[in-house]
């Protein structure tokens, strides 16, 4: 197994939290004002971050994280609870505690989206805000009609899951990446995400991550078990135009709370490399834009192009591309506080 690559102005660190070795990089301490933590999805870890971190690291203190079974971090054994999400949120809230953050924005894509949504949910106090990209909130209801978007997890948590992950020469993967990618730009650089998964610990997890999912997350959520709204916690969610799995006209159903800003970029399911594209589309509450670029397309290459930031000045988020702009943060109307808004 290699060792965990390096990005400019980062340092690699471990923190033990809740007896499982974390893995993360941070750097711009120096920076003060708000942290920002983020975190990867699924089939990843937190490399993908890779441009981001290095743009943000400038002008502010950056936490990229790998979750538990993922990159360089510690794998627990899949057994019971060990790859629920509610748990995995419970090792973000832990890491907040452990490297004693003071209300950092979680930024994070797909599973790690996910993850840092239940942390608004379960712990409100612990985050100053959450931008998530490419997911559909815990507590939002998914159309019966969207299920077959996401039959890929039923081959991924299924009894060849492993296979799936690891056997002829990892295709499965592959083709989740090339899929992902829509219109847009292929990944760069797969071979430093699927390297992890030809370890059989990891690919296990990967299937365990799914696994739990479907056949204890799902059912909890659907007799109302799994997770109350997170209405105090200003949140940002950032659909692709492009998405073949959360369509933004899915996504929009997690936008109905007042502390929630829903900005659609052109991309697909993953916010991906290239050259900035003018499509954008708002949805959500009304709220005064400025022209902006979006990124291309694809899936799986999330915050590749997506710079997300916190301003000193007015505790407002930005969700900037590369090549521009993309949005604005204002302050929220009755929270108090700033909201994630374009």
């Amino acid at each position: 197994m290699t060792d965990a690559p390096d990005i400019a102005g980062l340092e690699h660190h471990h923190v033990e939290v809740d007896g499982v070795d974390l893995h993360y990089v941070e750097g711009g301490v120096e920076h003060g004002g708000t942290p920002l933590v983020l975190v990867h999805g699924w089939p990843q870890h937190f490399w993908i971050w890779r441009h981001v971190a290095e743009d943000l690291v400038r002008d502010h203190h950056v936490i990229a994280l790998d979750l538990r079974g993922h990159g360089w971090s510690e794998v627990p054994d899949p057994e019971g609870d060990a790859y629920d999400k509610r748990r995995l949120a419970a090792d973000v809230e832990g890491f907040v505690e452990a490297l004693g953050l003071d209300r950092p924005v979680v930024v994070g894509h797909d599973w790690g989206a996910f993850v840092g949504l239940l942390v608004a949910s379960r712990r409100p106090e612990l985050v100053g805000g959450v931008v998530a990209v490419a997911i559909l909130p815990p507590w939002a209801a998914l159309p019966v009609r969207a299920l077959p978007r996401f039959a890929y997890q039923l081959v991924a948590a299924g009894p060849w899951g492993r296979f799936a992950h690891q056997g002829l020469d990892q295709r499965f993967l592959r083709t989740v990446y090339k899929l992902g990618a829509g219109r847009g730009p292929q990944l760069q650089d797969a071979e430093v995400y699927l390297e992890r998964y030809r370890d059989p610990a990891r690919a296990r997890a990967g299937v365990a991550m799914y696994r739990r999912f479907l056949t204890r997350e799902v059912p909890d959520s659907l007799r109302g078990r799994y997770a109350d709204q997170a209405r105090s916690v200003p949140i940002l969610l950032v659909p692709g135009e492009s998405d073949g799995v959360l369509h933004p006209s899915l996504v929009s159903a997690g936008a109905t709370l007042p502390n929630v800003s829903l900005e659609t970029v052109g991309a697909g399911r993953a916010l991906g490399a290239g050259a900035a594209a003018p499509r954008r589309r708002r949805e959500g509450p009304a709220l005064r834009r400025e022209p902006v670029l979006s990124p291309p397309h694809p899936r799986f290459a999330p915050p590749c192009t997506v710079r997300t930031a916190q301003t000193v000045h007015d505790g407002a988020i930005l969700v900037r591309s590369r090549h521009g702009r993309v949005s604005r943060g204002a302050r929220g109307r009755g929270t108090g506080r700033p909201r994630l808004e374009p």
